[in-house]
């Protein structure tokens, strides 16, 4: 008699209400006598098992001994399958069997309403091999050892004990004791390079501390003032928390920060393009306007052709919008040649706008700026490889304000 097959045959049960001794033999590929003394012996070790004979009879388990042998609450029930249904990638292929029987178990079925996917946009074989490696190490105890890149672009290698692995805010953090500075240390997942499991096992000590940070900031922090244009909004909202943003009449967002002042919150500035004004302190707001014209100094001189758009963005507004009116439609922004003009309404070309915005001295389609950005941002999304529809509409949505059809509204 196999312990198994009695096993599944419990389980097959909890999840239809009734089979037959001839399909149970079927799928078990034994004789329909053995199935009965899979049932007799089911029976003698308390399983609340019954057979009906007959036509439409079968095997079946009691309804109500199953219910009084549920260890857990309707919502508990709710949560854990959810629980299980939440895990991605290998650790939910892992969990299949578990979630299949205590679903027939609590006789119910979750909606799939929740997936979490550990890994960035592109990159999902690489983060997924990390993550299933650094869950063997924290759970085998195995010493591991990586490069490991600081937010102040530090690179090191480190030797540690894994603990425990974390999700907060926007990313997935290990909590580790490392062997250097004899410590908990928090590191992040995505700076986390060349990891190596070692067959070194060690014993787990005292569980780390709630997850605070990685390495403490260097340096006071410093209360700042912060207007990000409207485009902005994207980041701002992901990136602060709403009770430090407040939304001005003109669709600007302030943000009340604090952060210390070094090289990484310059570069962090910096990555908002012009996107973002300093307005406290001004000590901030002048150091960095100098390391912005630093960098334009550095650069060429930007291509004001279709393709390179987005350059016109970083220079002085005043000039870009005389190069625009001089060279761009100023309705859609697109490069205005002597083929693709529009026409006046006796017929002459038009000096700013083109055939496919304007036609006999009138434009083709009323339509807002930001209807406009949505029809072009594709098109220039494709014209740029590399760029996103959303990277084009914060671009557009910079340089649409100084077009003469949209000056002022």
């Amino acid at each position: 008699m196999s312990g198994g097959r009695l096993f599944q045959i419990m389980y097959l049960l909890l999840e239809r209400p009734r089979l037959t001794a001839k399909e149970l033999a079927e799928r078990f590929e034994v004789s329909v006598r053995t199935i009965y003394r899979d049932i007799d012996a089911l029976s003698a070790a308390g399983v609340p098992i019954y057979a009906v004979p007959g036509k439409g009879g079968g095997v079946a388990l009691m309804d109500h001994c199953i219910l009084d042998r549920a260890a857990f609450s309707e919502e508990e029930q709710r949560q854990l399958l959810t629980a299980l249904q939440a895990l991605s990638g290998d650790a939910r292929m892992e969990a299949a069997d578990t979630l299949e029987k205590l679903s027939a178990l609590f006789r119910r079925s979750e909606p799939d309403w929740l997936q979490v996917d550990m890994s960035r946009w592109g990159s999902a074989e690489t983060d997924n091999v990390k993550f299933s490696a650094l869950k063997r190490a924290v759970l085998e105890c195995r010493t591991i050892v990586f490069t490991y890149v600081s937010a102040y672009g530090q690179a090191a290698r480190r030797r540690v004990h894994p603990a425990r692995l974390v999700f907060k805010g926007r990313a997935w953090y290990l909590q580790a004791f490392c062997l250097e500075r004899q410590a908990y240390r928090t590191f992040k997942l995505t700076r986390l390079l060349e990891l190596e499991v070692l067959e070194e096992h060690f014993q787990p000590g005292a569980p780390p501390p709630p997850i605070e940070g990685e390495d403490p900031p260097v340096g006071e922090p410093v209360p700042m003032r912060l207007r990000f244009s409207p485009a902005m909004a994207f980041r701002v909202y992901d990136e602060f928390d709403e009770s430090c943003v407040s939304r001005e009449a003109d669709g600007a967002l302030t943000v009340a920060v604090s952060f210390p002042e070094d090289a990484w919150v310059y570069g962090y500035l910096l990555s908002f393009g012009a996107g973002v004004r300093v307005l406290e302190p001004e000590a901030l707001r002048i150091r960095l306007g100098r390391l912005a014209k630093e960098i334009w100094l550095q650069s060429e001189e930007p291509d004001t052709g279709c393709q390179q758009l987005g350059g016109i963005i970083g220079a002085s507004f005043k000039q870009e919008e005389q190069k625009m009116e001089q060279k761009f439609c100023q309705s859609c922004g697109m490069p205005l040649t002597d083929q693709n003009c529009g026409t006046e309404a006796d017929g002459s070309p038009s000096p700013h706008y083109c055939k496919y915005c304007y036609q006999d001295g009138a434009f083709t389609g009323e339509m807002t700026m930001e209807e406009m950005i949505d029809f072009c941002a594709p098109m220039m999304a494709q014209a740029n490889p590399g760029m996103t529809e959303e990277q084009a509409k914060a671009q557009m949505y910079k340089f649409f304000p100084l077009l003469l059809r949209w000056k002022g509204r």
